[in-house]
């Protein structure tokens, strides 16, 4: 079961450094917008940002990647610079982010509540399980325990953010960003898979297999991947 859980893992790192969104994409418009900063002004850095963001997008589009998810990108990137150049402050490049970060924090907590946890979303639109088999009460659980780990690292992320942001820190705020991007993300990914897969089987409930198949306890249970 163990080499098992860790190929699952590893697949599903890998999935996030090659496919239609990768993390290394989000770091260097912004990380490239504070050293100009640093050395002209806001105008050029936000020249530059958006230039890098182009060239991200040229590089997905030529990968055969979705050309929507580089659109996006870039408009993203544009707004960011756009608001900094806007204001003539550095650090507004990244409010959006910020403000993104707490809506992120927000949802995962309201989705917790309501017992519909991000966790389960986020697997649903990926593996395209049955969604009834995501809220039985031996299930579910495990989904909302994995969610709250999520919630503190967007949480703990956006007060961070918005207090560097409010200190007027854009140079803090960037090596911010990018240590809670892959650094925080890979190991916490692997933390909660692991731990989801362990809390869910500890439910006793069964896999998509027997869910489907309209199985009765006691149920084998074993679902592989999370």
């Amino acid at each position: 079961m163990t080499t098992t859980v860790n190929d699952d893992i590893r697949e599903e790192i890998r999935s996030l450094f090659i496919g239609d969104r990768t993390l290394g994409d989000s770091f260097a418009p912004p990380l490239l917008f504070v050293a100009v900063n640093a050395i002209w002004s806001v105008g050029p850095a936000a020249a530059i940002a958006i230039a890098a963001g182009v060239v991200v997008a040229a590089w997905r589009v030529r990968k055969g990647q979705q050309v929507v998810y580089a659109v996006a990108g870039i408009a993203a990137v544009a707004f960011a610079a756009w608001l900094a150049v806007r204001s003539g402050r550095a650090e507004d490049y990244f409010l959006p982010g910020i403000v993104s970060t707490f809506a992120w924090a927000a949802g995962t907590l309201l989705s917790i509540l309501i017992k519909r946890p991000l966790s389960t979303w986020t697997s649903w639109a990926y593996r395209q399980w049955p969604l009834r088999w995501y809220w039985r009460d031996d299930v579910r659980p495990a989904y909302s325990f994995v969610s709250w780990f999520w919630f503190a690292y967007f949480l703990i992320r956006g007060v961070v953010s918005l207090w560097l942001y409010l200190v007027e820190q854009p140079e803090a705020l960037a090596i911010w960003k990018t240590l809670t991007s892959w650094p925080t993300i890979l190991p916490l990914l692997y933390y909660t898979y692991r731990v989801g897969v362990e809390r869910r089987n500890q439910l006793g409930g069964p896999n998509v297999e027997e869910f489907e198949a309209g199985a009765e306890p006691p149920f084998v249970g074993g679902q592989r991947r999370f």
